[in-house]
C-alpha cells in the first residue's frame, strides 16, 4: 500500500485540527474579541462551523466499517458531542441564550445559583471533550493508515486523559467550595508579648500614682490577653493602678478618662492622659498584641518623668539639616532617628546661629546632637558648646569622615574645660601637622612619615613634601578635630575598610567600607548590644577612628570597636596593601565622662541662724558620647539595622542619666530572615542540586529493596 494511499474506513487526520480550531475560534470570539464591534461575531460563528462540521464528519458512516477502527471513531464521535454540548451550555449561560430559555426571569440568588452551575458544566465538557481526544489522537497517529488499528491503546490513552481532567475538575470544584466555607483555621504564631525588664524598671520608678485602665467588654478575647499583660505588670508595682473596665458598666470612669470606644488601654497621671488603642477584634489585635509592651513603656515613659529636650545642630550640613539633601533621599535623613527620640519623650529642637548657638546653648537643653556635619563650626559655635559641656552638658556628637571642613581654630579649653591643653590648639599647628597631633597612640602609618616633629612644633615650622615617600594618613579636619576635642578625644578621618565583616550593597570594593561590628564593651551606653553581642550587630557606612588625645583627664570607654581584620585604607583603592595597612583594633565609638565640681560657696564668718544653711554644691557629670560615622544614623541604615537603633536610643538614655531604662522590650513579631551571601549560595545549590538528589537516592534504594523483595518471593 502506497503512503498517500487512503486507508479503507479511515477518518482523515484533519479532523481534529479543525475541530480545535473551531473551539478556540469560539474562545475568540467571545472573551478576546467580545469588546470590538466587528470580528466577534465572525469568529464565533466560523468556529461553530468548523466544530459542527468536524463533529459530523465523526458520525459519518464511511468511518464506521467496523471492527477496530470502528470501536475508535465511536470513542472519538462521543468526546465531540460532549463539545458540541458544552458550547450549546456556553450559550445558554449569555444574555441572549438565558432570555431564549426564561433563565433571565428567575429571581436573583436562584438566577445566580443556576448560571454558575451551567458555567462549571460547560467547561468541564469542553476540557473532557478536548483533552481526552488529543490523548487518543496522539496515540492513534502512529497507526492511522495501519489496516488494523488497536483499539484498546487509544482507548487507554484517551482514559488517561479523562482521568486527568477529572482530577482537574475535581480540584477546582474543591477550592470553589472551600472558598464558600466560613471555617478558618489559622496556624501562624502569635503570643502577646510579656513585660520587660526596662518596662518594669520604668514602673518601678514612677514618682506619683499612674492608673492604668483597659476598656474592653466582659467576653472578649483581646481583653483576656490585655489583662494578663497588666496582671502581671503590676505585680510589685506600688506605684501602677491597673483596671480593667466594661466602657459601657462604668460611664464614670470612662468620661473621666476621656474613653470613648472600646478597645484602649488609657495611661493617666492627675491631668495626663495617653491612649494604646488596641481594638477588640483579636485578628486585627494581633500585630499589636505582639508590640504590646513597646507601647506600654512608651506611655509609661512619658508618665515617669518630665519631657526632655533635645537640640540637634543645623547649619552645617547635618543629616537632619533640611538644606543637605533631598528629604526623600534615606542616605541624608534622620526621620527615622527624630521618631525614636520622641518615643523617649524627647522635644526636638534645632540649634544653630539663628537660634543663639554663637553665644550660648540654651539653658533647657538635655542633650545636644551633632549628627554628621559636613561644613566647619565656628569657633564661637565650638566655645558655647564647650562652656555648655563644662557645665555638665551632655554631647552626642557623630562625625562624618567624608565632611569638607575648612580650618578653624579650638577654644583653649577644649580638653580638660577650663585648662590649657598641652596639644596645639592653635589653628596654624592645626594646619601645618600632617597628622593628628591629639594621640596619645597614633594609628599605624608609613615608616617615612614624621612622627614627633610635629606635636612638639611651636606651628611656625612647615614639614617639606620631600620628607614624606609616602602618602601619610590623612590628617583631620580641624572642624572635625575641635568636636572630638570637646570630649577630650583625637579623630582620624581615614576610612577604615574590612575584606571580611562588611554589608554587600554595591557588589564591588567599595563595599569593605560598610562594617558590621558587634564588638562591645560593657558599658551602660552600649548596655543592649552587649548583652545581646552574638546575634546583636551595628553597621557603619563609611567610618573613621577615635583614640584618647594627650592629657586627656576624663573618663573614657570605647565602647564599639572595629571587627577584626579592620585596616585605614590611606590610598581609598578599598583593598588592603599589606606592607602599609596594617590591620589594628581601631574605636569606632567612644563614651566620656568627666565630673564637674562647680566652685565652692563661700563659707561667712558668722552665719545668719535665721538663714537656711547653704548646701554644698552638687557635682554634676559632663558626658559625651562620640561615635566616628554618622551615616550610621541615617534612614537608609536604621531602616534596616535594628542593631544601631538600640545603638542610638541606649547612647541618649545613658547621656541623659537613664541607662537603667535600656534595654530590648518583649516582641513576639516574626524575626527578619537575614543571609549572607554564602548562605544564599548555600541554599540556592542545597535546593537546585541536592533536594533532587536526595529524592533520586532515596528512589533508587526503595527501588532495590523492592527487587529483592519481589526476586526472593519468586
Amino acid at each position: 500500500m502506497a503512503l498517500n494511499e487512503p486507508v479503507k474506513g479511515a477518518a482523515p487526520g484533519w479532523i481534529f485540527p479543525l475541530y480545535a480550531a473551531g473551539m478556540a475560534l469560539v474562545f475568540l470570539g467571545e472573551r478576546v474579541l467580545s469588546g470590538l464591534q466587528r470580528g466577534a461575531g465572525a469568529a464565533t460563528a466560523l468556529g461553530l462551523l468548523c466544530v459542527a462540521l468536524a463533529s459530523a464528519l465523526r458520525f459519518a458512516p464511511r468511518f464506521k466499517t467496523g471492527g477496530e477502527r470502528k470501536s475508535i471513531e465511536t470513542l472519538l464521535a462521543m468526546l465531540s458531542l460532549a463539545g458540541v454540548v458544552a458550547l450549546a451550555i456556553y450559550f445558554a449561560t449569555t444574555d441572549p441564550g438565558a432570555n431564549a430559555l426564561g433563565l433571565s426571569h428567575l429571581v436573583s440568588p436562584r438566577k445566580e445559583h443556576v448560571l454558575g452551575e451551567l458555567r462549571v458544566l460547560w467547561i468541564a465538557l469542553t476540557a473532557l471533550s478536548l483533552v481526552p481526544m488529543l490523548f487518543a489522537e496522539t496515540a492513534l497517529w502512529p497507526m492511522r493508515r495501519a489496516e488494523r488499528p488497536e483499539s484498546r491503546r487509544v482507548w487507554a490513552a484517551a482514559s488517561a486523559g479523562l482521568t486527568l481532567v477529572l482530577a482537574g475538575v475535581y480540584g477546582a470544584l474543591l477550592v470553589y467550595a472551600a472558598g464558600a466555607v466560613t471555617w478558618k483555621a489559622d496556624y501562624s504564631y502569635f503570643k502577646t508579648s510579656r513585660p520587660s525588664e526596662p518596662t518594669r524598671k520604668i514602673a518601678a520608678s514612677l514618682a506619683e500614682p499612674v492608673r492604668v485602665v483597659a476598656f474592653f467588654p466582659d467576653v472578649n478575647e483581646v481583653r483576656s490577653e490585655v489583662a494578663s499583660y497588666l496582671r502581671e505588670l503590676a505585680v510589685g508595682m506600688p506605684k501602677l493602678q491597673v483596671q480593667v473596665a466594661d466602657r459601657l458598666l462604668a460611664p464614670k470612669l470612662a468620661k473621666e478618662l476621656h474613653a470613648t470606644q472600646d478597645g484602649v488601654i488609657v495611661f493617666a497621671r492627675g491631668s495626663l492622659n495617653y491612649t494604646v488603642n488596641l481594638g477588640t477584634d483579636i485578628d486585627a489585635a494581633r500585630p499589636k498584641l505582639k508590640t504590646l509592651d513597646r507601647d506600654v513603656k512608651e506611655q509609661l515613659l512619658k508618665l515617669a518623668r518630665a519631657r526632655l529636650t533635645a537640640y540637634l545642630t543645623v547649619g552645617h550640613g547635618e543629616l537632619n539639616d533640611p538644606n543637605k539633601g533631598k528629604p526623600e533621599d534615606p542616605a541624608h535623613s534622620v526621620s527615622i532617628a527624630r521618631t525614636l527620640l520622641q518615643k523617649q519623650n524627647f522635644t526636638l529642637k534645632d540649634l544653630g546661629l539663628a537660634q543663639g548657638l554663637a553665644n550660648e546653648v540654651p539653658d533647657d537643653a538635655d542633650v545636644v546632637l551633632v549628627l554628621g556635619p559636613s561644613d566647619p563650626f565656628g569657633t564661637e559655635e565650638i566655645s558655647a558648646l564647650q562652656r555648655y559641656a563644662d557645665r555638665g552638658g551632655h554631647l552626642f556628637i557623630a562625625l562624618d569622615p567624608d565632611a569638607n571642613s575648612v580650618q578653624i581654630s579650638a577654644p583653649p579649653s577644649a580638653l580638660t574645660g577650663g585648662e590649657r591643653s598641652a596639644a596645639p590648639a592653635a589653628s596654624d599647628a592645626s594646619s601645618t601637622s600632617p597628622a593628628p597631633a591629639a594621640s596619645a597612640r597614633p594609628l599605624p602609618t608609613p615608616s617615612a612619615r614624621p612622627v614627633a616633629a610635629p606635636a612638639a612644633s611651636t606651628g611656625s615650622a612647615k614639614p617639606k613634601a620631600s620628607v614624606v615617600a609616602v602618602e601619610p594618613a590623612e590628617p583631620a579636619p580641624p572642624g572635625m578635630a575641635a568636636l572630638a576635642q570637646l570630649a577630650q578625644l583625637s579623630y582620624s578621618p581615614t576610612l577604615l575598610a574590612n575584606e571580611h565583616n562588611h554589608v554587600r550593597l554595591s557588589f564591588n570594593d567599595a563595599d569593605h567600607t560598610r562594617l558590621i561590628t558587634n564588638s562591645f564593651s560593657s558599658h551602660a551606653s552600649v548596655s543592649t548590644l552587649s548583652r545581646n553581642a552574638p546575634a546583636a550587630a551595628v553597621v557603619f557606612f563609611g567610618a573613621g577612628s577615635l583614640d584618647r588625645a594627650p592629657g586627656a583627664t576624663a573618663k573614657i570607654d570605647f565602647a564599639v570597636r572595629a571587627p577584626t581584620g579592620t585596616f585605614a585604607d590611606r590610598n581609598k583603592n578599598f583593598v588592603q596593601d599589606k606592607d602599609t595597612e596594617k590591620a589594628n583594633p581601631y574605636n569606632i565609638a567612644a563614651a566620656v565622662s568627666r565630673p564637674i565640681v562647680p566652685g565652692a560657696v563661700p563659707v561667712p564668718p558668722a552665719p545668719d541662724p535665721k538663714k537656711p544653711p547653704e548646701k554644698k554644691p552638687e557635682t554634676r557629670e559632663m558626658r559625651a558620647f562620640v561615635v566616628a560615622d554618622g551615616d550610621a544614623f541615617s534612614d537608609l541604615v536604621l531602616s534596616n539595622v535594628r542593631g544601631n537603633q538600640f545603638f542610638l536610643v541606649d547612647a541618649v538614655r545613658w547621656l541623659v542619666g537613664e541607662e537603667s531604662f535600656a534595654g530590648a522590650e518583649t516582641s513576639e513579631e516574626d524575626a527578619h530572615i537575614e543571609q549572607t551571601k554564602q548562605q544564599d549560595l548555600s541554599w540556592y545549590y542545597a535546593t537546585i542540586f541536592g533536594a533532587p538528589c536526595l529524592v533520586m537516592a532515596v528512589g533508587v534504594v526503595v527501588s532495590r529493596r523492592s527487587r529483592r523483595t519481589g526476586g526472593a518471593r519468586r
